[in-house]
């Protein structure tokens, strides 16, 4: 008896199926997260993928199972995106671990103030050397000259 078309559209729609990849949930470390981390960095600069080498020379923590890459500027983000899903996968692949997540923190970068003025040059050499205050002031100097 032949299967009906309901039966037979069931069969190839189950044999279509991909198998999903299955991770273990094997501990790891920051020091063998560093080197598979260092290693999928290493194949994107032998790509010739600068930017997302850079990328991965950011900053990150580990906390428990998550990965948190930390960031100063919006455009990483937008680069990492690129290949983010590669990265996770190449993560949880090495380390054989299939609960590792991966976060972006976006963090503002301190801007220090740049002295431009011989007065402000003077104040900030003071701050790091106090006695130049009492040079200056014995001596009847005049920073702004």
């Amino acid at each position: 008896m032949a299967p009906s078309p309901t039966e037979a559209k069931n069969e190839t729609s189950e044999e279509s199926i991909e198998p999903k990849e299955v991770y273990g949930s094997s501990p790891f470390d920051l020091d063998q997260l560093k080197l598979v981390w260092d290693d999928f960095a290493i194949n994107k600069k032998e790509q010739g993928k600068d930017a997302e080498y850079a990328v991965l020379k950011q900053e990150y923590q580990l906390e428990g199972t998550k990965v948190i890459l930390i960031f100063t500027n919006s455009v990483k983000l937008n680069i990492l995106d690129r290949f983010r899903s590669d990265f996770i996968t190449y993560l949880r692949k090495e380390l054989d671990n299939g609960q590792i997540e991966l976060e972006t923190k976006l963090v503002a970068e301190e801007k220090k103030r740049i002295p431009y003025t011989n007065k402000e040059k003077f104040e900030h050499l003071a701050q790091k050397k106090p006695i130049l205050n009492e040079l200056k002031n014995r001596l009847g100097l005049d920073p702004d000259f």
